[in-house]
């Protein structure tokens, strides 16, 4: 098969498509045909939770979507040539590609497999953070970071679905015009607004309940005086860099947490895909809506993972696969 191979090294990273080995599922997983990947933050290094080997060739990607090619033998419910879309740990970006039947799902109808493929790493990390870890419930005030980023896009809707108010931020006034459209009530812009200061003024003094934050850094900083008594904070990754050690003494005492998402293993534990069965049904209602920047072929691989690395675009950068 073909693959997007990156090889990385002190001098930077160079994409390359060249021939591999068809991996083999095991007897609990499926192979699945890719048609379409889309861009993580996750790709620009190794995977979830893995840096790269320097001089080693890796093939990146997280998000698949296409039909099944094989079914091992432990495996009921799947057949070949059936529609899926799968999370991976890693590899997306090829032609073929394992995946856990627990980590998989028939795709919503009437979406493309180009807006399909935009869906598993994002929508369920917005999903898991909201409600396994968050807690959200109906009329409190969420905070979601990155309003312009996949989880982003996906968090307001998903808050908004919950019965949630919705704030969000984002690093330029036009990702919030949009984030607006997506169901979002206020926005912050945080290189040009006092971060803390707005979101005091937005919830008049009394903070937010929920963040969702895939940013980290001075953002995570930021926020945490303005967050409610009883208020809790999700982290999704952290591109901008390392935030500040945190007061445990100090959130103890307002009844505040602090907590990681991990989509892969959370995803992985929903044993009966309830994330996947009520995003689906979501899709389908038309309460949810992927958001897709563009489409570009898997020859630009590169070129895409720039596009995010700049952040130059608004939801998801989707690759096809193949000719």
């Amino acid at each position: 098969m073909r693959a997007v191979l990156v090889y990385t090294s002190d001098t930077g990273r160079r994409f390359q498509i060249e021939e591999i080995p068809t991996p083999a599922p095991r007897p609990d997983q499926l192979l699945v045909r890719v048609e379409a990947t889309s861009i993580n933050f996750a790709d620009l290094s190794y995977g979830i939770g893995r840096p790269p080997p320097a001089n080693e060739p890796f093939v990146p990607g997280l998000d698949v979507a296409g039909t099944v090619e094989a079914v091992g033998p432990h495996v009921t419910g799947w057949k070949k040539g059936d529609p899926v879309v799968a999370l991976v740990s890693r590899g997306a970006y090829a032609e073929f590609v394992p995946a856990r039947p627990v980590l998989a799902c028939s795709p919503p109808k009437g979406m493309s497999m180009q807006e399909v493929a935009s869906v598993p790493c994002v929508f369920l990390t917005a999903w898991y953070g909201l409600t396994k870890f968050a807690g959200t419930k109906p009329g409190e005030t969420v905070l979601i970071h990155a309003g312009g980023s996949g989880v982003g896009v996906a968090g307001i809707q998903i808050a908004r679905a919950l019965g949630a108010r919705v704030i969000t931020s984002a690093g330029s006034d036009a990702k919030l015009a949009k984030a607006k459209e997506l169901g979002a009530e206020a926005g912050v812009n945080y290189t040009t607004q006092d971060l803390t200061a707005e979101l005091q003024r937005l919830t008049e003094g009394r903070g937010v309940d929920v963040v969702l934050d895939p940013v980290g850094g001075p953002i995570f900083d930021a926020t945490l005086p303005a967050l409610a008594t009883g208020g809790r904070v999700v982290t999704a990754g952290g591109p901008a860099g390392a935030r500040s050690d945190l007061d445990q003494a100090a959130l103890d005492a307002r009844g505040q947490r602090v907590l990681q998402v991990g989509v892969f293993n959370d995803a992985a534990e929903d044993t009966d895909q309830s994330g996947w069965t009520q995003l689906k049904a979501w899709f389908e209602d038309g309460t949810l809506r992927p958001v897709v920047d563009r489409i570009l072929p898997w020859t630009q691989a590169e070129a895409a993972q720039r596009l995010l690395a700049e952040r130059a675009v608004f939801g998801k950068v989707v690759l096809t696969v193949g000719d």
